[in-house]
């Protein structure tokens, strides 16, 4: 393999990482049906609405009305055989024409964000053909309020959230343990030791086989050095073997 293939390859490589460390750290993980956490510990929660009455958005062009509750699920509807109302009740709601719709439980709830992290993240449910687009709006001064932005088809539906709850905030977690955070770093030292071992002596040496892991020596007498090391410790708390010294 000459030199410049072998700085291609690296250099692929530190892109690969580059590009899967930023991902990750731009990526909101999804905590619950209504909040999402970064890796540096900002993220989004709707929490606080849990204990709020639903909010309601009007339609009046194709005279469509949304219930939402954000984060868990609640009746919708004072119609009792309605869908939104059994049960456990329903995260998102529709009624139009006196016909109720139940569009969505909170467990359905889809959190995601645009590429470069400049808004707040939407909210998306997926029920049977129809898709329910709910982009939180940041507003600091605001009350909380739900709108219709626009009725794309009787089957995709967008609606904003504007609240002070939709903003970016620090997220109160509970903290790894000292047990997990050193597993986490041993994993990760390890992964580094192995892998970035292996692909060094690939591309630098040219190793195949057994001698792409690092120290192969080593490892291969591991087994056998192991297995010494409990001999000579059982040996070393019985008598005869100070007699045999």
């Amino acid at each position: 393999m000459t030199m410049v293939k072998k700085k291609e390859i690296l250099f692929v490589f530190g892109l690969f990482l580059i590009l899967f460390c930023k991902q990750s750290s731009s990526e909101c993980k999804q905590l619950t049906p209504c909040s999402c956490i970064f890796s540096n510990r900002q993220g989004y929660s709707l929490m606080p609405l849990v204990d709020s009455m639903p909010l309601k958005a009007l339609d009046t062009k194709l005279n469509y009305t949304f219930f939402f509750h954000p984060c868990t699920n609640k009746p919708l509807s004072d119609n009792k055989t309605s869908e939104c109302y059994k049960g456990d009740g329903v995260s998102l709601c529709a009624m139009k024409n006196n016909d109720t719709f139940f569009w969505g439980k909170a467990e359905e709830t889809e959190i995601s964000l645009d590429m470069d992290n400049s808004k707040p993240p939407v909210l998306t449910f997926h029920h049977n053909n129809i898709t329910i687009i709910i982009a939180l709006a940041c507003c600091s001064l605001c009350e909380t309020r739900l709108y219709v932005e626009a009725i794309k088809s009787e089957s995709e539906f967008h609606l904003v959230l504007s609240s002070l709850y939709a903003c970016k905030v620090m997220m109160h977690t509970n903290s790894l343990s000292v047990g997990s955070t050193l597993l986490i770093y041993f994993s990760v030292v390890f992964g580094v030791y192995f892998i970035g071992g292996a692909l060094t002596l690939k591309l630098l040496r040219g190793a195949t086989g057994w001698e792409m892991m690092p120290n192969h020596e080593f490892w291969r007498n591991l087994p056998s050095l192991v297995k010494d090391g409990v001999v000579f410790t059982f040996n070393c708390c019985r008598l005869d073997s100070y007699e045999r010294i």
